[in-house]
């Protein structure tokens, strides 16, 4: 059926995506135009940033194959990890896309997944010499979008199409064009595990790291990532408590209403009990307490980052953006990823 040059949800087809799509990876070094101090935590980049990519040799490429790979798959082909999932076809997540143009960027592919679901992976074979198509692996996190998506876009047996019509929904390119969607030979079980993990990434901080220019050289130094699109979400001045000054002193807190009346009606009571009972005075508040943090107004900013791939791409730039960022204000979380329903 399908090609084999896919990835799984365990293990990236490159450790950290290719290098096709929106947006193209590599560069220069995170930081070079921000001026910020050098973080003190370091992240270990994928390995995709690490390892020096050559040229396969026939060798090599026959020693894929022989464990089920694509002869000109990047990735480490002796994890297990990697290989097709042991599962039956009914739960397999994994489709494969051919007959491409060979400018297809992910955001195009992207823009044509709308209320199917959340996908986990997305990515594009890159060009060969001599071949006018091109191809693309998709993995969806539920197996009923898989089917949703196959069900909408495959092509094979679909005339409308070949003579240059269109089926319903139709995207720019899947749907109208006449590429073809089959199941992939590399099964993919549904990720049940991580539901609240998406390929999108929201990143709040100061705007010295929070922008454009620093973020993805940042990221590009972390691994090798397809981007559909990236903006920001929010931006403005913020009050932030300023750690390390001495707080000033504030005025202690008045005293709650009726608590005077209280204190007045025992000290004139006639009960006995009550007058041999001396009513204390309200302990002094703590100093600490009492004084105020003095804050700075800064500029936040918030964006939003839609990455190609959920492992090796936004997982990993949450990782070390957590790792290397956290203490100086920067915030990460999923956001929702707008090919779902």
């Amino acid at each position: 059926m399908g090609s084999q040059n896919s990835t799984s949800q365990t293990g990236g087809s490159q450790a950290g995506g290719s290098e096709s799509g929106d947006f193209r990876a590599g560069g220069s070094q995170a930081g070079s135009s921000s001026g910020t101090v050098a973080p003190r935590r370091q992240f270990r980049p994928m390995d995709a940033i690490v390892v020096n990519r050559i040229a396969l040799t026939k060798e090599e490429k026959e020693a894929r194959k022989a464990r089920g790979f694509s002869e000109n798959y990047m990735g480490d082909y002796t994890n297990e990890n990697n290989k097709s999932a042991d599962i039956p076809d009914e739960l397999n997540c994994s489709l494969y896309i051919t007959g491409l143009p060979l400018d297809v960027t992910v955001r195009d592919i992207f823009y044509d997944i709308r209320d199917i679901g959340k996908v986990y992976s997305l990515h594009i074979s890159p060009r060969r010499d001599g071949h006018s198509k091109t191809a693309a692996a998709i993995v969806f996190f539920t197996r009923i979008a898989a089917e949703r998506f196959f069900n909408r876009f495959a092509t094979r047996h679909n005339p409308t199409v070949r003579w240059g019509g269109a089926v319903a929904k139709p995207g720019r390119i899947l749907g109208r064009l006449p590429v073809n969607v089959v199941w992939n030979q590399v099964k993919v079980p549904p990720c049940t595990d991580r539901q609240h993990v998406t390929r999108v990434l929201q990143v709040e901080g100061p705007s010295d790291i929070v922008n454009e220019e620093f973020l993805l050289a940042y990221f590009r130094t972390k691994c090798r990532f397809d981007m559909e699109r990236y903006y920001v979400l929010w931006e403005g001045v913020r009050e932030i408590a300023q750690p390390g000054q001495a707080p000033a002193r504030s005025a202690a807190p008045a005293a709650p209403p009726g608590q005077e009346k209280r204190k007045g009606r025992a000290l004139a009571s006639m009960n006995w009990r009550e007058k041999a009972q001396p009513v204390a005075a309200d302990p002094e508040p703590e100093a600490q307490k009492s004084a105020a943090v003095p804050t700075a107004g800064q500029h936040i900013r918030l964006m939003e980052f839609r990455f190609g791939t959920v492992k090796g791409q936004a997982l990993a730039c949450r990782m070390s953006l957590d790792w290397e960022f956290k203490e100086r204000g920067v915030l990460c979380r999923y956001g929702q990823d707008p090919c779902g329903p």
